[in-house]
Formats: structure tokens, sequence, C-alpha cells
């Protein structure tokens, strides 16, 4: 999958990357701030976007981000955060939630369960760090977004 990371803290977005792209997926980048993500958008819009909430920009400012790609771009996102809350609040912008911190293992799956599911498949197994929200049972096919 084409992956946008949009995290603010560096060693993690750094992470993220290596753990994607050692398993055979494509960052398009990292953006540290809603303008670097709208600007790698620009350039070429991802299969997904992992957006963690709280950003440079303020708290929940991820949030606005990823309703803002969702509605402009049809790009879905899946928040990578510890703000639990935020997320849960904030269903309607995202695939779902992984909780940090969590195993890499539980990363690579859950951009798996965010690809079955952009392509109207079951999305189980899931890992038990993702949370998915939105999503009708695989009879009423896929995604609602």
């Amino acid at each position: 999958m084409r992956v946008l990371i949009v995290e603010d803290e560096v060693i993690i977005a750094i992470d993220i990357q290596d753990t994607l792209e050692s398993a055979g997926h494509t960052v398009i980048g990292i953006a540290l701030t809603i303008n670097d993500a709208l600007a790698f958008i620009q350039a070429g819009c991802p299969d997904l976007a992992l957006i963690n909430i709280n950003l440079r920009e303020g708290r929940g400012a991820g949030i606005n981000l990823a309703r803002d790609l969702l509605e402009q771009y049809r790009v879905p996102s899946l928040f990578v955060s510890g703000q639990c809350s935020e997320a849960r609040q904030n269903r309607d912008a995202a695939l779902g939630y992984l909780a940090k911190p969590w195993r890499t293992r539980a990363l690579l799956d859950s951009v798996e369960v965010a690809r079955r599911l952009i392509n109207g498949q079951d999305p189980a197994p899931l890992p038990p760090e993702l949370e998915l929200f939105g999503w009708r049972q695989p009879q009423q096919s896929g995604w609602t977004g």
C-alpha cells in the first residue's frame, strides 16, 4: 500500500516508515505538520494515512486533517495515537484507532486490516490494539466511511 505518515515525533515517524517499508509498503512521505501532509497529498494520493491526533498545530489537529483527507481526497486514515477518547469521539473521521504504544506486528496487521476494508473485504482477524470505526458486517460490503 501507499501510505502517508502524519506524525510530529520524528523518531516515531521514522520507525513507522522503516517498519512499513520492510514489509513492502511504499511510504509516500512523513508529514510533521498539516501543511506537509497536504503537500504530499497534492503530489500523489496515498491509499491510507496514518495520523497522530495531536500535531504541532495543536490538540486534535490530526482529527481535522483526517476529516479533510476523507472528504476532499477520499483518502481513509487510521488514527495512531495515545488519545483514545478523542479518537472515539471522532470515529466518523477514520477507519479506526491504533493505540500507542503498539507492537510492530500490530502496526503491520492494522495496515493490512485497513487494506481489506478499503477493498470491501472482511477485515478479520484484528490485532488487539486496533479498534475499528464505521465498519459494517462483510455482507453489507465494507467500510461505510
